[in-house]
């Protein structure tokens, strides 16, 4: 990551509220941020991996005065224990957190497919990975996620879901039941292939048709293909004008219904477009 953490950054990252890191680091003495000037706390990597290490500890129910009396060999060790024994979403989280900073690659891959393992899929997903990407997403925005970190982290979580979607029984040629996409702009794909995943799963046969696609291209492969729904993934960072009139834009150039994610409807509605659907009606 770049350059230094403010403690909200820490807050995001860990789960642990501000004001907790603040009693931690004043009784125990668990961090040493530097300051500005102006006396703002600043955290490094260090400081950040330690705090995860920390909060996993205290997750599992070690108490911080004895946490505070480890070593990091003796931190690490117990660790390396309670990842044996527990599989906590929030745990699990920190664990990728913690892996992601460090760069190391192969404790993220076997963290991640140690979660999906234990937990399946959808649960991994809809409980750990989702708390994981909403964390790293607000950071990102802020640059404080380095473009190496993001790729390793975002191809391998997408890599896990591909091959738990391969691992599926295949469907018979019945026609696609639906077709899903991200519009033009929209390059992030988590969530499309998780309801990929999740209608496959449910003996859909569906056509991917991946992230930014031109409308001129949906428009034919609806006529050649001739699928029952429409399955849209757009980012929760949309505003709702955009949402609405690609909408509306989709309802001018076709009769099929239209399933978007749930925080959308939710927030902006469907405007006067009929036949707009959450995704949760599909996949739960």
């Amino acid at each position: 990551m770049n350059g230094f953490y403010k403690i909200k950054d820490l807050e995001i990252l860990s789960g642990i509220k501000a004001h907790t890191i603040r009693i931690w680091e004043k009784r125990y003495g668990l961090l040493s941020p530097e300051r500005t000037d102006t006396g703002i706390r600043l955290y490094d990597n260090e400081n950040l991996v330690k705090l995860l290490s920390i909060s996993v500890l205290n997750e599992a129910g070690f108490k911080i005065s004895k946490i505070a009396e480890l070593s990091s060999a003796e931190i690490q060790e117990k660790i390396d224990g309670i990842y044996s024994q527990y599989h906590a979403c929030s745990i699990d989280a920190n664990l990728l957190i913690q892996s992601m900073v460090q760069l190391k690659c192969r404790d993220f891959d076997k963290t991640l497919s140690d979660i999906i393992k234990i937990k399946g899929l959808e649960t991994a997903y809809r409980n750990c990975l989702s708390s994981f990407l909403q964390r790293i997403d607000g950071l990102a925005e802020k640059d404080k996620i380095t473009a190496v970190q993001k790729h390793f982290v975002y191809n391998l979580i997408r890599q896990k879901i591909i091959v738990e979607t391969n691992h599926l029984p295949v469907q018979e040629n019945k026609g696609f039941d639906a077709i899903l996409f991200t519009p033009e702009g929209q390059p992030l794909e988590f969530h499309l292939l998780f309801y990929n995943y999740m209608l496959q799963k449910k003996k859909f046969n569906t056509l991917y048709l991946g992230v930014n696609l031109p409308v001129t291209d949906l428009k034919k492969a609806i006529k050649e293909t001739k699928p029952k729904r429409l399955v849209i993934s757009m980012g929760d960072h949309n505003t709702g004008e955009t949402y609405l009139n690609y909408v509306q834009q989709l309802r001018q150039s076709t009769d099929l219904p239209i399933y978007v994610c749930e925080f959308l409807i939710q927030n902006y509605g469907t405007s006067t477009t009929k036949d707009v659907f959450s995704i949760r009606e599909l996949i739960d």
